[in-house]
């Protein structure tokens, strides 16, 4: 194995693996050069975050693959959709080959998505149109052809053996008849060497997969790194970043690699690296246990999803999401009704079926107006379906942009993979414009957010319980105050809101309703009665 350590760029040359072109990984330093936001002062504090998956997006050249290019084509859709966040699943070269969370050079972009000045273009025109840009962060783990672990191993001696777990034999952390208990293992994390890299020496950690090397957490080195790898992008423009699979940074032994107490730690060192820059983002993905990791990030409420469904479903607020909007961290702890993983749930009108509008429209205005920063998931808008089988590929279809059933308006080659099976019907050519639909009840929820900033600034008061039949709250800022009453049974409701003195204007209502006259509240109490199955806002004038 031959090694090139230049002393300015400080790449790592790999010039010696058999029958494999030579990659070059830098892990040189990076220093902040960029420290500037180009957004509004606290849009992070405020913005409505889209899930999009670059792959599926839209393609611009034809070969099937969306891609950069396709995706800055469709910044003023995502604009007039009130969209002003945008989180791109990763966007770097990929051991899998797909959905891109097996990262092979952690400084480069997937050459199927583009070249990196496409990339840097279309930071800068999402810019252009106040939208900011995270990008998804593997920190626990790289891809198997990552030049770093394909040179740590072949050798003990390596200088990056110790960047990733090893050991000699396997310690036998894994239990076959615990699979999938309790957080056990669902598989043998300890995986030959041999079996993935020819000549490998020893047995190494993958908790995901064989395609999965865990980096070492422990190692100052490889913090070093993913913090300077933080720099690079930040230099760029990205806004921030979404950690993946928080969970599992830290492994010692078999019941201490789940939530290890030593992984928050980890999260507040890339958040120190993050809040060197101006006005940036941070997010972790903790399938379990978020409050273990909102002092360093935001963290996805995962697991509240099905109580905001089932609100909607039932007619009445349940106990989970109660609790939620009841937590103190409540801010820092989005809300998202479905996402890439299948864990989260399946494609929304899968789980409300076609004849459900009103229950999904509901739970869409839970997620939006609740959550200081809500995330939706592309093709959520208009109720895009999966492409034909409940599982993460499944939900990771072409985004549905006509009702063409070959392409759906995504390409105009052959798509990679098979496109929703409601195209013909839920699609944005066929919804742009319907006041009906569910692509314009979202514009409508997004564009009240992005007029008024007090939904992510202001202090949450929720006045409803678990059990009633109405969720009702306000956000109220030094400037600003918003009342928001969504009735989910099937009856008219008259409901009464404590709120501050003044003229309220109704700036969302029923579809086909006219707009109500402005209501003074000189003696603090706004009263309404809100149709079944409808969500009202009121915003003080």
């Amino acid at each position: 194995m031959t090694f090139t350590h230049l002393a300015l760029a400080a790449a790592v040359s790999l010039l010696a693996l058999p029958a494999m072109a030579a990659p070059v990984i830098d892990v040189s330093p990076v220093a902040v050069t960029a420290k500037a936001s180009a957004l509004p002062k606290d849009w992070n504090r405020s913005a409505s975050f889209m899930e999009i998956f670059v792959r599926s997006y839209k393609d611009s050249d034809g070969d099937g693959i969306g891609d950069f290019n396709g995706l800055t084509q469709k910044l003023d859709y995502l604009h007039d959709l009130g969209v002003t966040g945008i989180w791109l699943m990763p966007m770097m070269p990929s051991e899998d080959g797909d959905h891109g969370y097996a990262v092979n050079d952690y400084r480069a972009v997937n050459p199927d998505y583009g070249t990196m000045a496409d990339f840097e273009r279309f930071v800068q025109e999402a810019h252009k149109r106040g939208i900011g840009v995270i990008i998804d962060y593997v920190v626990n783990h790289s891809g198997s052809g990552n030049a770093l672990f394909q040179a740590a191993a072949v050798s003990k001696t390596s200088p990056y053996r110790d960047w990733y777990v090893f050991s000699d034999q396997n310690p036998g952390w894994y239990n076959a008849k615990m699979r999938g208990v309790s957080g056990a293992f669902y598989n043998d994390p300890w995986k030959p060497v041999s079996r993935t890299v020819p000549g490998g020496v020893g047995q190494y950690y993958g908790v995901f997969s064989d395609s999965m090397p865990d980096l070492n957490l422990k190692n100052p080195k490889v913090i070093a790194y993913l913090q300077d790898t933080m720099r690079f992008w930040m230099n760029k423009g990205v806004d921030g970043f979404r950690l993946d699979a928080v969970t599992m940074l830290i492994e010692d032994g078999k019941d201490r690699y789940f939530n290890n107490p030593a992984n928050p730690g980890i999260v507040a060192k890339l958040r120190e690296t993050l809040d060197a820059y101006d006005n940036r983002y941070m997010i972790c993905e903790a399938s379990e246990g978020a409050e273990m990791y909102v002092k360093a990030c935001s963290a996805f409420a995962y697991g509240v999803q099905a109580s905001i469904i089932d609100s909607a479903r039932k007619g009445s607020l349940q106990t989970p999401l109660s609790a939620q909007l009841a937590n103190p961290h409540a801010d820092l702890m989005p809300l998202a009704l479905q996402s890439h993983d299948s864990y989260v749930g399946d494609r929304l009108i899968n789980q409300f079926g076609v004849n459900n509008p009103a229950d999904y429209k509901l739970s869409a205005a839970i997620a939006i107006l609740a959550s200081s920063t809500p995330f939706g998931y592309y093709g959520e808008e208009i109720g895009m379906s999966n492409g034909g089988v409940f599982n993460d590929p499944g939900i990771r279809s072409p985004m549905s942009w006509t009702g063409y059933p070959r392409t759906a308006g995504f390409t105009t080659g052959k798509p990679y993979r098979d496109v929703a099976i409601n195209v013909a019907s839920h699609n944005v050519a066929a919804e742009a414009g319907d006041p009906a639909s569910l692509l314009e009840y979202y514009r409508a929820l997004y564009q009240v957010r992005r007029d008024r900033p007090v939904f992510g600034t202001g202090v949450l008061e929720v006045q409803s319980k678990a059990g009633d039949p109405v969720l009702s709250f306000t956000r109220t800022n030094d400037t600003d105050q918003v009342a928001v009453v969504i009735n989910l049974s099937d009856k008219p409701q008259t409901v009464s809101l404590r709120v501050g003195a003044g003229t309220y204007q109704q700036v969302l209502r029923g579809v086909g309703e006219a707009a109500m006259a402005p209501v003074s509240t000189a003696n603090g109490t706004l009263g309404t009665t809100i149709p079944a199955k409808t969500s009202y806002v009121f915003a003080r004038q």
